[in-house]
């Protein structure tokens, strides 16, 4: 099958539209017309059907859709490495990384990277458990997440750098910041909770401190939303307590002390894939990220927690 009439297929998809695609592309609708019904031919079905605002895949339009997107994305990429290799890189490594972590150390590990020669580094910021997917799958070289996982693990290496537990943040308008002393667990029941990471896949037992009543709301892979709630509100979260204060978006006195033992640990490790851990420049950037995270472990304060 002809791959740009997968691309030309894909470009319709997107724009909803033959006429915006043919302003994408470059040509007449008369021409992207003639791939269209080469495409239908070739499958013996539509690909695209009318609607009120244009056209919509059928459903093997859709998946044929899908594909040419992929060829779409794979023909940039390509374009990008041709690039990168009259520039003088060696290789391009994509590291995904938590959102909170990104948040808390985007100057340290932007300069960090920038100062690489050798390397282009492609950071992709989003849910552990989504990224971890992406990491068997491939996609990924390097994730910098949670060291805690409930996702499978299968054929993946773990290397813990940077120590953490979870602790109870309360927002600015809670009167549990001027309370002295360890919280009652009765009394968090009470309280309007909120959850970050909700589909992140960290063991961290976010319920077990809001009793019975849902939370009001829940994010994953956003950390902007849950610093806003922490300044406007009253309500109580529980997040990786040494990352969110580096943020310095959360004052210290905002994490509350609960009565018990500690919360979790939720430590930040460097994932990769086992197959790939003995290539000469895997393990330079493992070097080179590995260097980076556990000088800021060094660095950082504790600010009281037990680590």
């Amino acid at each position: 099958m002809n791959p740009n009439l997968l691309k030309q297929l894909a470009i319709v998809v997107k724009q909803g539209s033959l006429s915006r695609a043919c302003e994408q592309l470059y040509i007449t609708q008369p021409t992207l017309t003639r791939s269209i019904k080469q495409l239908e031919m070739k499958v013996g079905a539509p690909v695209l059907k009318r609607s009120r605002h244009g056209v919509i895949p059928t459903e093997i339009g859709a998946r044929l859709a899908q594909i040419g997107e992929r060829i779409l994305a794979d023909t940039d990429h390509g374009e990008e490495v041709i690039r990168q290799w009259h520039s003088g890189y060696h290789n391009e490594f994509t590291l995904g990384i938590d959102p909170l972590w990104e948040f808390a150390a985007y100057r340290e590990m932007s300069d960090h990277f920038l100062r690489e020669k050798r390397y282009v580094f492609h950071l992709r910021t989003g849910s552990a458990a989504a990224q971890i997917g992406l990491m068997q799958a491939g996609e990924l070289d390097f994730l910098l997440a949670p060291a805690h996982l409930t996702v499978a693990q299968e054929s993946l290496q773990r290397d813990l750098l940077f120590r953490d537990r979870s602790g109870v943040f309360a927002g600015k308008k809670s009167s549990l910041i001027r309370r002295k002393g360890a919280v009652a667990l009765d009394e968090l029941e009470r309280q309007n909770w909120m959850i970050a990471g909700a589909s992140a896949g960290f063991l961290d037992g976010q319920g077990e401190l809001a009793g019975p009543t849902a939370a009001r709301i829940a994010f994953t892979g956003s950390i902007r939303s849950v610093l806003h709630l922490l300044n406007t509100t009253d309500m109580l979260v529980r997040l990786p307590a040494r990352l969110a204060l580096m943020t310095g978006e959360i004052a210290p006195e905002q994490m509350i002390e609960v009565e018990g033992k500690p919360g979790p640990r939720r430590d930040i490790a460097l994932w990769s894939r086992t197959e790939e851990g003995e290539r000469p420049e895997i393990l330079k950037v493992r070097e080179l990220i590995t260097e980076l995270v556990t000088g800021m472990d060094q660095k950082t304060p504790t600010f009281g927690l037990n680590l």
